[in-house]
């Protein structure tokens, strides 16, 4: 059973790059790289996995992207490329960016590169004909997308939902706030962009989260929040439910 606690990632955990991951040779056109992996957070019944990952220069085969995943860059850059059209998309070190479950391309990177990941591979789902959206999904304040309004008085521009409307990603503002201990609602990855975030649990022990820090909270995970003045967030929510039936 995952543990229901809001937890705090580093960018390099202790022993991170100790053991290498074992790939195979067919998963590349280049050179078989070197990889690390480091999981903070893993759910098998929603295929939800949460943790930091490096690599050497590689470049991947092109296929449909297996799963959708949302991911922050640490260090380094990658260029992905659309294998219908050849367009290239280049992502640098912090920024977060979503590669759809079915987007047909291949990843090209020189150099080292490291970044936070979110994967979310539902074992009921299938990789959709069509992505939800055709193209990599840069999660950044584009001021060609506004925010809104929530119904809880907050504001959030959400600029990727995938088919079920189970997995989305976006940025989320508020002013001061203070909230009660309640359960969290969903499972959510944040990055805070501006701010400062304090959760206290429901032992009373508190955790502040600034500028850069990066955190996941597990559905279920008993929480309070408040804000002094105000806080931006780029976040990743994974519901655990699925909206229909299309399902393997």
């Amino acid at each position: 059973m995952p543990v229901k606690k809001v937890i705090k990632l580093s960018t390099k955990p202790a022993k991170f790059g100790e053991i290498a991951d074992e790939l195979s040779a067919d998963m590349f056109v280049s050179s078989v790289p070197v990889q690390h992996s480091h999981s903070y957070y893993e759910d098998e019944d929603l295929g939800l996995y949460i943790g930091v990952w490096d690599t050497t220069d590689m470049v991947e085969k092109s296929a449909p992207y297996a799963c959708d995943e949302f991911m922050t860059i640490i260090e380094g850059s990658v260029e992905i490329k659309e294998t219908k059209t050849g367009n290239i998309k280049t992502v640098l070190a912090g920024e977060s960016f979503v590669i759809p479950k079915g987007y047909d391309c291949q990843w090209r990177q020189q150099g080292y590169l490291r970044k936070f990941y979110v994967i979310s591979e539902h074992p009921h789902e299938t990789i959709p004909e069509q992505p939800a959206i055709n193209s990599i999904v840069y999660i950044n304040d584009n001021p060609d997308h506004p925010f809104k309004n929530t119904r809880d008085g907050y504001c959030k521009k959400e600029l990727y939902v995938d088919h079920q409307q189970r997995f989305s990603a976006g940025i989320w503002q508020s002013g001061a706030l203070n909230t009660e201990l309640l359960p969290y609602p969903d499972n959510e990855f944040l990055v805070v962009t501006q701010g400062t975030l304090r959760c206290r649990d429901h032992h009373g022990n508190e955790q502040i989260f600034k500028q850069g820090d990066v955190l996941f909270i597990p559905q279920g995970s008993l929480c309070a929040w408040s804000v002094d003045k105000s806080v931006t967030l780029t976040y990743c929510k994974i519901k655990a439910f699925l909206k229909d039936n299309n399902t393997a």
